[in-house]
């Protein structure tokens, strides 16, 4: 009888620490996430040109620089996939160690960028892309 009991309160202990250990690890993560957000001083925009890339934009406000930061980390980035592009990125710029290539759909709507070499991508919502392509091109 007492190893029941004993077998019974192991059991819901092991229960609850998974359950409180999973729930923690969401919220950490997210914290783990917005502490990522270094205090970059300054983004070079670079954009494509015909003769290479070339500097457009220097955003060094700091108010911009969490703006883009935050857009970045908040984005539901796709895992594992490898993209292929017919053209180089009309963009680029780095930012806490990424490097982000940045493609304006056809429609111009939306942006689509890769963090090269981490296999990630994102077809970025309509609102965020413009307000992206605003901070980055000061269009």
């Amino acid at each position: 009888m007492m190893k029941n009991k004993m077998f019974f309160a192991i059991t819901i202990l092991i229960g609850m620490i998974a359950l409180f250990g999973c729930s923690d690890n969401q919220q950490e993560e997210k914290q783990v996430q917005e502490a990522s957000l270094v205090e970059a001083r300054e983004i070079t925009v670079e954009e494509r040109t015909v003769d290479g890339y070339k500097t457009t934009k220097v955003i060094d406000n700091k108010d911009e620089l969490k703006s883009v930061e935050k857009i970045l980390v908040d984005a539901d980035w796709e895992g594992n996939i490898e993209v292929s592009m017919d053209l180089p990125p009309e963009y680029r710029f780095s930012l806490n160690s990424s490097n982000y290539a940045i493609w304006v759909t056809p429609n111009g709507d939306r942006l689509e960028i890769v963090i090269e070499g981490e296999t990630k991508y994102i077809n970025l919502p309509e609102n965020e892309s413009e307000t992206l392509f605003e901070l980055i091109t000061g269009n």
